[in-house]
């Protein structure tokens, strides 16, 4: 029978990100090593990426605005709306 320590595997899963940021750091510091035209291109791309989600995210956030903003002004035209239909029922001697 085997005994295994689960919070050790939770642990290292947490510090798994980390460790590979670390691998990555030393690699890209080191000048010799084989792979790393093929880090750089995978950092501009990671960054380019990024700039799209940023670019995304402030769309987003204008369209929310927008529908919002369109939102209070669909709602208090349509309360403007009645209050005409209201007012015109009223001077022609009907009521609601």
């Amino acid at each position: 029978m085997e005994v295994i320590n689960e919070s050790l595997y939770f642990e290292n899963k947490d510090m798994l990100p980390e460790i590979l940021m670390r691998i990555f750091s030393v690699c890209k510091a080191d000048p010799h090593f084989p792979l790393k035209s093929r880090i750089d291109e995978a950092e501009e791309k990671v960054d380019s990426l990024n700039a799209k989600i940023e670019r995304q995210k402030v769309l987003v956030d204008k369209t929310i605005k927008m529908r919002d903003d369109l939102s209070n002004r669909l709602q208090t035209l349509r309360q403007e709306n009645f209050e005409l239909k209201s007012r015109l029922l009223e001077e022609l001697g009907s009521e609601l």
